[in-house]
């Protein structure tokens, strides 16, 4: 069970910077307090490395307050009323509840009430003291994921904010509240007018998160993506791979994930490779994934796992075992092949040019020579010397 009024200070205070901002802003009259996500995660139990600040100050009265101190500012969003700070080696985003529709008001309740949802609308001071103003800590609890107010009205302020109740529904949520929910699907054309970048963002995080394959199953069931992605075939896979994954104890991966969700051929992978505007290198391992020609047979033993390796590298043989093995429940051994792809060395052709010139060999012939070397070195598990290659250069030239 949760405890709304109060946290422990040392899970919010990470180093002496923060608590010495703290410090400056009370001595200048002013009030601090921490909020949304290292708030909700430190209640929930959670690590969490960004600190999101609000203050009663204005930003001038804040950049005032940093000039006074010493202390390097910069404003980094005008709009949002939002002040970068820098502290010895430690910097901050500063939010400022200043809003002239407030004046008269509880400031700090009316700053919650512009958030996206319940659980993301709690405060806590340096003390630890926590400041819940719309019941975020017991839907929390709850596994309730619900906007404040309106669900529609808190969407019309940022459309992304329907693929982040999906986001959070997928790392707390074990109940959805339904008028929210109907809300995300009444206006899910709206993510149309979101960059491709966020809703990715956004995506990735659901495919990474605990609930993922319930979230998923919800996006996809109510076609909230069905202007950027196809829905997926394999969602039943994906449990799977999470469920192994959790049980091997191994780091996860998203090109993994998406692998095994959307079981996509090469033109598809592309498409998605686009789509999801992945990088160089996530972009050339779900095509290999693809591309790969690997069965449980390539895995039988040491031979056929070094030219598998040598084909294809270890990330792509990880993973092409693992979604291999989704519906093997001998957990032993997945991991002893696992362990054998990840200590064994990747084979090297040990074989030059030079050294077959050195023999005698002309010049015009060495690219077929070496072609027909390493055929052979392949057919052989890549684990002939390079003297013994030598020897069959010369049995066989």
């Amino acid at each position: 069970m949760f405890h709304p009024e109060y946290i422990a200070p040392q899970k919010l205070i990470t180093n002496n910077d923060i608590l010495q901002l703290f410090q400056m802003v009370e001595k200048h009259g002013g009030v601090l307090r921490f909020v949304g996500g290292a708030v909700r995660d430190a209640i929930a139990g959670f690590n969490r490395q960004d600190i999101d600040l609000v203050t009663d100050m204005s930003p001038a009265e804040f950049s005032d307050m940093c000039m006074d101190e010493g202390i390097r500012c910069v404003p980094i969003g005008i709009q949002f009323f939002t002040t970068g700070v820098l502290i010895n080696n430690s910097f901050f985003k500063v939010t400022s509840l200043c809003s002239e529709e407030d004046t008269g008001k509880d400031e700090w309740k009316s700053d919650a009430a512009k958030r996206d949802l319940t659980i993301n609308a709690v405060y806590a001071d340096e003390k630890g003291n926590v400041f819940d103003y719309f019941n975020g800590i017991k839907d929390l609890e709850k596994g309730v994921i619900k906007f404040i107010g309106l669900p529609q009205e808190t969407i019309e302020r940022d459309y992304i904010r329907i693929m982040r109740f999906f986001r959070f529904c997928a790392i707390f949520g074990r109940q959805i509240d339904k008028k929210s929910l109907k809300a995300c699907i009444d206006n899910k054309e709206l993510l149309r007018h979101v960059s491709t970048e966020k809703i990715k963002d956004e995506l990735f995080k659901i495919i990474m998160a605990p609930y993922a394959v319930d979230t998923l199953k919800l996006i996809f069931d109510n076609g909230i993506l069905d202007f950027l992605v196809a829905a997926p075939s394999s969602l039943n896979n994906l449990d799977k791979l999470i469920k192994l994954v959790q049980k091997l104890n191994i780091q996860k991966s998203i090109i993994r994930r998406i692998y095994v969700l959307f079981a996509p051929d090469s033109k598809r992978a592309g498409r998605l490779a686009d789509i999801f505007k992945l990088n160089k290198q996530e972009k050339n391992t779900l095509l290999e994934l693809t591309r790969a020609r690997l069965s449980l047979h390539n895995f039988k033993d040491s031979v056929s796992i070094n030219k598998s390796l040598f084909r294809y590298g270890k990330d792509v043989c990880c993973d092409k075992w693992l979604s291999l093995n989704l519906d093997n429940p001998d957990i032993v051994s997945i991991k002893n092949v696992l362990n054998t792809l990840y200590k064994i060395n990747i084979p090297e052709f040990p074989l030059n040019g030079k050294k077959l010139i050195s023999l005698g060999a002309e010049p015009k012939m060495i690219g077929f020579y070496m072609d027909i070397l390493k055929k052979y070195w392949y057919e052989q598990g890549c684990c002939l010397s390079e003297q013994e290659l030598i020897n069959k250069y010369k049995e066989f030239f």
